[in-house]
């Protein structure tokens, strides 16, 4: 495969830009960096000779001004913002993903969550900024792992991470699937997803992991939290959009369910008015799930060995069904 452009506007370090260049010239191919950087003029001049993309958000508008592209690769998992376009889901283009990527740590985010509500961080961090020896109840409201249930919504990469830790914990680890006739690693019992009832009555905690797809968006709403433990902690590293969240928050206030950890939201940033910020049953995180000190490090290795595949006429790896949207 000759002549091949590949575009990128990620952070490349001029080592890995080297790396691109050296594995691309047996090929005649070449690599252009600095996409972002670009004026409106210059970019549509280089997106129009371009095969090959490695972008941070492979927008629309950028997809729609590269009619040569082959393939582009973006080194999150969620591809939802791209695929509202319709014109762009039916163009030929292969799109992968950074699906992996993220599952170890997104996963230790998850635990981070339940052993803080489990072990009453929160209370604990509160008295700790009174200076107060404060043990009070805490035989009550505090608890083990050992025997909870941890129902996962969506049990893909970072699902199995999930069940990997949680069954490490002396957990029970229950799923939805679209194939739960599938084996799956780390799995007590799987249900289909329209079994979903079923998980949220049997969890003490809810993971949603699920991808954000016109049949996810709204998944949860009040039904679905009073299905649900008023013992229950929600845990949502998804996507904001597959939680109404103005039901949510008024599940929360109620006590329809003891809590949730939060790291995605409808709006992002959070907007300062929302009252998710002062909820004393809430955890909350600016969508960092995924960031972690090896990340540009470990995406661009995935997306190196993707390019080799690529050049060399292999089938690619994390390959997103566009229609399906994940």
């Amino acid at each position: 495969m000759n002549n091949i452009t590949v575009v990128s506007d990620l952070p490349v370090t001029p080592e890995q830009a080297k790396q691109l260049e050296m594995l691309l010239k047996p090929f005649e191919g070449r690599f252009v960096n600095g996409l972002e950087d670009a004026n409106e003029q210059q970019k549509n001049q280089v997106l129009a000779g371009t095969d090959v993309l490695y972008v941070r958000h492979p927008r629309p508008e950028i997809i729609k001004a590269a009619p040569h592209l082959k393939w582009a690769h973006q080194p999150w998992v969620g591809v939802n913002m791209l695929l509202v376009d319709q014109e762009v889901v039916n163009s030929p283009f292969i799109l992968t993903n950074g699906a992996g990527i993220i599952a170890a740590p997104v996963a230790d985010l998850v635990l981070a969550y339940i052993l803080s509500f489990a072990r009453q961080m929160p209370y604990q961090w509160e008295a700790q900024k009174r200076r107060e020896w404060d043990r009070r109840g805490l035989e009550n409201i505090s608890d083990e792992l050992a025997g909870k249930i941890c129902g996962v919504i969506g049990y893909g990469k970072i699902g199995t991470e999930i069940g990997k830790r949680a069954q490490a914990f002396g957990m029970r680890v229950i799923a939805t699937r679209t194939h739960p006739e599938r084996p799956a690693q780390y799995l007590d019992q799987a249900f289909s997803n329209d079994q979903l009832p079923e998980l949220l009555a049997q969890s003490d905690y809810v993971v949603v992991t699920a991808p954000s797809t016109p049949a996810t968006r709204g998944l949860l709403g009040k039904a679905e939290f009073e299905q649900m433990k008023k013992s229950a902690i929600l845990i949502n590293i998804a996507r904001g959009q597959l939680i109404k969240e103005q039901e949510l928050v008024e599940a929360l206030q109620n006590g329809t369910i003891a809590g949730a950890g939060l790291d995605v939201f409808e709006k992002e940033p959070l907007p300062s008015t929302s009252p998710l910020w002062d909820l004393p049953n809430v955890l909350l995180t600016p969508h960092s799930g995924g960031i972690f000190q090896k990340l540009d490090v470990n995406s661009f290795k995935f997306f190196y060995e993707q390019l080799e595949r690529f050049l060399k006429g292999e089938e690619l790896q994390n390959i997103v069904d566009k229609k399906a949207g994940y």
